[in-house]
């Protein structure tokens, strides 16, 4: 597919830097760990604060990759570690207050690049600016969307589905 002064290959590099090529995904593991360490946390607020260790084995993540995404997330303010023997992470805030957008891009940073088509090929033209405005678009969206999602409507959706399986598995 060619867009007037722009090659497939370039209309690619669009798509590519959000993800949507292949099996639909724009999470890397990073964001998916993340957000699997979110829900652990939120199906365990309220009580003592989890260990790296213990949400790694849980969740089969790697330990030392887990780490990194903890401190991205403490940065962000969204745990904090607690020391001690009974230390750990802990959301800073509850499960209905921390969203699924801003835990990707804690660790992701933003959905879709500022700086898609500036001035790459020498001039603004009219369909450099119009892609860039669909782009602006796509992410407000997405934005919009991830950013509706808390981690405790992910609590609620995951005891859902534990709960038909169990029924399931009896009858």
């Amino acid at each position: 597919m060619k867009l007037d002064n722009t090659s497939s290959l370039d209309y690619k590099y669009y798509i590519n830097y959000i993800g949507i090529i292949g099996n639909m995904r724009f999470v890397s593991a990073k964001g998916e760990y993340a957000v699997r360490a979110m829900l652990a946390l939120s199906l365990h607020s309220g009580k003592n604060p989890l260990q790296v260790k213990w949400i790694a084995q849980k969740k089969s993540i790697p330990l030392r990759f887990l780490e990194q995404v903890m401190s991205a997330l403490k940065k962000k303010g969204l745990v904090e570690s607690v020391r001690g023997p009974h230390g750990g992470y802990r959301l800073t805030r509850s499960p209905d207050q921390i969203f699924f957008g801003e835990v990707l891009q804690a660790v992701e940073g933003p959905f879709v690049s500022e700086d898609l088509g500036s001035n790459r090929y020498g001039n603004e033209k009219i369909e450099t600016i119009v892609l860039k405005e669909v782009w602006s678009e796509i992410n407000s969206a997405l934005t919009a969307h991830l950013n509706s999602i808390s981690f405790q409507d992910l609590c609620h959706r995951k005891k859902e589905k534990e709960e038909k399986e169990v029924l399931m598995f009896h009858i």
